[in-house]
């Protein structure tokens, strides 16, 4: 405590002087006033206070490192009463060395060492409670200081991850579907190639901004949909539906593509003909809604692993805005749709 007291300001400081200087006077008046020089009253104060903020100070250190246990509770007494007990005996002493001549005040201030010794002993027992209950909190503050950066930590450790796992998934289909068309359709292939460059180095590109605009985002996903279209022809179709209000609001970035994926997969999968994949981006209140539907077969079932993506972007909006109300799932006869809120942080 006594650390952030000597990181007051000069007013703080003056103030603090101002209180000890004041209950010096007072205690050196309240002396005299038993008609007791008024000198050797300021000497005897002025001495003991001077002893007493020693004392404090070592008993600061000593329960700034010990933490007395349950069964050594009795130290936060016994350690104040051995030091005021000690300090009046020194100032005794000291006193005596000073004012050598001064008989009848010496004997007079031998009459005040009880109440010397309790009101010493009060001072020092508040400030070891005081000293070690703000430890303590100081302590619990330190410890909820790492447990937040830890769960900091941990939750952009999971969100990286994330990321890390969508990528590849995309990727080896794109390779797969590369590896069919070189000898079919070599040119197709060369321009999906391309594409999937673009993609990818737009990808690396944004780093580690977290954030893109709805405009920005616009574009990642219309060049995802050129490399799908490389893989599916005609049959895989988009519409975008963008509100000139939401151009600029943003978005996490890299939390679409995986959602668009699986609009993909369900409608080429399970349904022969052309497929439109629809995307709307509107603004209602402070948050930006987008809309992600495609057509679908019931009867063909759920296909192997296409929950991944949806739960992966469910958890990183949970990680980033802590609520789980930001994506529905919405089935109605043959048709499919995500439902995405993004708050906008300012």
């Amino acid at each position: 405590m006594l650390q952030r007291i000597a990181s007051f300001s000069k007013l703080n400081w003056l103030i603090i002087s101002a209180v000890i200087l004041t209950w010096i006077t007072a205690s050196t008046f309240l002396i005299n006033f038993y008609r007791q020089p008024l000198f050797e009253a300021a000497v005897e104060t002025t001495l003991l206070t001077t002893l007493l903020i020693f004392g404090i100070l070592i008993l600061e250190n000593v329960f700034k490192y010990f933490s007395p246990k349950n069964h050594q509770k009795w130290l936060i007494v016994a350690l104040p009463l051995i030091f005021s007990i000690a300090i009046v005996f020194f100032s005794r002493f000291s006193l005596s060395m000073l004012l050598r001549q001064q008989e009848n005040y010496l004997l007079f201030s031998e009459t005040l060492i009880p109440l010397k010794i309790f009101i010493v002993f009060i001072i020092l027992l508040a400030w070891a409670t005081i000293t070690l209950v703000y430890g303590q909190i100081e302590d619990q503050l330190e410890a909820k200081q790492r447990l937040d950066k830890i769960q900091e930590m941990a939750k952009e450790a999971e969100l990286y991850h994330l990321k890390q796992q969508l990528q590849p998934h995309f990727l080896f289909n794109s390779l797969n579907s590369v590896s069919a068309l070189i000898k079919s359709k070599p040119d197709e292939a060369r321009e999906m190639i391309f594409q999937l460059a673009d993609f990818l180095r737009g990808t690396i590109n944004k780093g580690s901004n977290e954030w893109i605009e709805v405009a920005e985002e616009k574009e990642y996903l219309e060049l995802f949909l050129s490399i799908e279209k490389v893989r599916f022809g005609h049959r895989l179709e988009s519409t975008f539906n963008v509100s000139p209000e939401t151009e600029h609001l943003r978005i996490p970035q890299l939390l679409l593509q995986p959602i668009l994926e699986n609009a993909i997969k369900h409608g080429l999968y399970g349904l022969t003909g052309k497929v439109t994949i629809q995307i709307s981006f509107t603004k209602k209140d402070s948050n930006l809604n987008i809309s992600i539907s495609n057509p679908y077969s019931p009867e063909s079932g759920t296909l192997k692993g296409s929950g991944f993506g949806l739960e992966a972007v469910s958890r990183r909006l949970f990680l980033i805005f802590g609520r789980n109300d930001l994506l529905k799932v919405q089935r109605e006869e043959n048709n499919f749709t995500v439902s995405l809120k993004i708050p906008q942080i300012q």
